[in-house]
């Protein structure tokens, strides 16, 4: 078990630590993966996240059997969880955050979906309603993100926009599908150790890429303590998340820390001065909200 006091804490209390941790650390990953691209970025992110993860799931819950190993769905987990955090680093460094942040957050409609036209699980009114929302919502961002004239340079210009677009999709899909197969795999391993082997295969995935590219990883020293710190945020959202699952209120941990999207916004917004016009901010408010709902 985690350890006790962060145990009883206020459900609220959880679900807020883990939405600044998540909001800051992607925050975080804008200037890495500027400076050193994404490929690095993630990299030290992960040794750092990975390292912390190790020395709290031993400290609190003890190291997972390999009986009975939910090889491919962990494997899809961790391999989902590289492409996701690779397309969501490089959406990111390319911006604006404003609308790269609140498509990769609409990730839970993909997921409802899934079970909706593979196990045909029922949706409810709620659900209909939230991801119509939650669709309305992107749809907004994106076409007032395409709708800049561009005249301050190629970030503004529409194909760029349309391209950071596409990929803040493709971070937004690939985070459903290690999300369902986290999900499938927790159920034989539990979700704290299938984060941790998810992330291990994650770690291992993204070296066999570097290997592809035949690049060779490479992260300057003045970088590694930001790093540490982008990586031990990453890891204390989820340790966050997954310690409010074992007590009462764990619907309000998921729902609260599902705003971690409007925590990146709100720091773009205060520290790089991002222009947001009121259209975008109806599309975030649609967005957050249809999420909330579908998260609790």
């Amino acid at each position: 078990m985690p350890n006790r006091a962060f145990v009883m804490m206020p459900p609220a209390g959880l679900g807020g630590i883990s939405a600044i941790c998540f909001g800051t650390a992607d925050f975080m990953a804008r200037f890495s993966s500027r400076a050193i691209d994404h490929y690095n970025s993630l990299l030290g992110m992960l040794i750092a996240g990975s390292i912390a993860m190790t020395l709290w799931i031993v400290l609190s819950v003890g190291l997972p059997s390999a009986e009975g190993l939910s090889v491919w769905w962990i494997l899809t987990n961790g391999i989902a969880t590289t492409i996701m955090t690779l397309l969501l680093y490089l959406g990111l460094a390319r911006g604006p955050v404003s609308v790269v942040a609140p498509i990769v957050t609409a990730h839970p409609v993909f997921v409802i979906l899934f079970y909706f036209l593979w196990h045909g699980n029922l949706l409810t009114l709620y659900e209909v309603v939230a991801i119509g929302i939650t669709v309305l919502g992107t749809v907004i961002i994106a076409r007032s993100a395409s709708d800049r004239a561009p005249a301050e340079g190629p970030a503004t210009h529409p194909n760029y926009m349309k391209s950071t677009i596409f990929i803040a999709l493709g971070a937004s899909l690939a985070y459903a599908v290690l999300i369902i197969a986290g999900q499938a795999a927790a159920e034989n391993h539990g979700q704290v150790h299938t984060l941790w082997m998810g992330r291990l295969v994650s770690l291992m995935f993204l070296l066999l890429v570097f290997g592809i590219r035949r690049r060779v990883p490479y992260v300057p020293v003045r970088w590694w303590p930001f790093l540490c710190a982008q990586g031990l945020l990453d890891a204390g959202g989820h340790i966050a998340l997954l310690t409010g699952g074992y007590g009462a209120g764990k619907e309000i941990v998921t729902v609260v820390a599902a705003t971690f999207g409007a925590v990146t916004v709100l720091l773009a917004r205060v520290i790089l001065k991002e222009s947001i016009n009121s259209t975008q901010w109806f599309g975030m408010l649609l967005i957050f909200g249809g999420v909330i709902v579908l998260s609790s």
